[in-house]
Order: C-alpha cells, then structure tokens, then sequence
C-alpha cells in the first residue's frame, strides 16, 4: 500500500479511502494513459496554487497549447469537442457533489483525494454522505471518471495543496441564463452547463442558493 494512503487512513478512520488502481474504483471510473500525458503533466506542474481556497479553469490556454486534445477526446469523449482546464487549491471538505453527462479526466502531479458517489446514491436530488468514499490519486497518475458519477473539487493530501487537471466536454461548467432550485425532479440540481449539482446545507454552494440535497456530516479530510 502506498504510504500516503496508510497514513490518510490512520487520520481519517471514518472516511472509507481507497487508492484509484484498488478494485473499488472500478464502478466509479479507470485508470489509463494517452499520447502527450508527460507534457500535458509538467505543463499542469507549472499552474500556479492559489494562496488560499480553490481556483477553476475551465480552459487553461497553457494546457490547451500543449496540444494533446485529440488523443483526449479519443480516448474518452468519443471523439467530441473537449476543453482543458485545471482546479487548483487547498480545499478538504466535500461541500457539495455534482455530476456530468460526459466522462471527466483527471491527473495531479502533487498527489489528491477524490470524494466519489454512485449515481445510484443519489435520491430525487439527495444524497447520504454516508454513500461517499475517498480515492487517493497519485502523482502523474489519469483517471477517467464515469458520466453520472458525483464528485466535486478534490482534496489536498499537503499543506501546499495540489493542481488537478479537469477534461470536459467543451462547454460544461458555462453559466446557464436561469438556474431555479425549485423546479421538480432532476431540474432542481442543473447549475451550470451540463453541471448538475446537490449541496451541504453548510457550504458556500448553499449561501449561493444551490439546492441542498446532502445529509449527514460535510466530510473533511485531515493530513
């Protein structure tokens, strides 16, 4: 076991963690590789951690400049249009979950945890945080996470936080021209641009009117 995973599993007993190469992560999505992964990632080394919080690009022309959106949009997109952005910072609570109706890619060259729920766990726009687990993603590692499946901005396994690439379907994240929580079924959740979203009733997603959907504790992750 990597040491970084026995030692976040020692400070955080009640969160279930896993590593993304464990057979956990198979419902949730893969582990593979693509043409241009060691430039994309010292590109992504050379993104600048913001001092505090988090910070979302959706498209960052330093990543897209390296060139590699094709091999991307092949390897999981179907060959549709991707943009390539990157979430940076210093967070370590769940906050809120959201999920896409395409894949998502993700890569870190500092190491970060993934806070994970089946689509299944989700009920009329609630979800249990009982329902989430942890996935430790190593450095210089690239996931494809699965259409529908619930995550959110990742977690820091350091104190100088991480970088994490984030590959989507261009367009997703865009805001809409109306968002209303009150609407029935899965519409209460549509936040964005192929973003829907559920949050805890303690998050800033909440001062900002997302619909609270998740029970339970807001996880956090201590290092």
């Amino acid at each position: 076991m990597d040491e970084a995973l026995r030692a976040l599993r020692e400070k955080n007993p009640s969160l279930p963690l896993y590593s993304v190469h464990d057979r956990e992560f198979r419902r949730y999505g893969c582990v593979f590789s693509f043409d241009g992964q060691d430039r994309l990632a010292a590109a992504l080394a050379r993104t600048p951690i913001p001092e505090s919080g988090n910070a979302y690009a959706a498209s960052e022309p330093t990543l897209e400049a390296v060139g590699v959106n094709a091999a991307l949009s092949g390897a999981c997109f179907g060959g549709k249009a991707v943009q390539v952005g990157c979430c940076n910072g210093h967070g370590f609570t769940m906050n809120a979950m959201e999920y896409h109706r395409c894949s998502e890619i993700n890569m870190t060259t500092t190491g970060l945890v993934l806070l994970l729920a089946a689509p299944e766990a989700l009920h009329d726009g609630a979800l249990d945080a009982r329902d989430v687990v942890g996935f430790y993603l190593p450095a210089d590692t690239a996931v494809e996470i699965y259409p529908m499946v619930m995550h959110f901005a990742p977690c820091r396994v350091r104190e100088d936080g991480f970088n994490c690439l984030v590959v989507l379907e261009k367009g997703t994240n865009q805001p809409l021209d109306t968002v209303d929580t009150t609407l029935p079924g899965e519409d209460k959740l549509l936040w964005m641009t192929n973003k829907w979203l559920t949050c805890h009733p303690d998050s800033p997603q909440a001062q900002k009117g997302a619909y609270c959907g998740i029970r339970g504790e807001n996880l956090t992750l201590k290092i």
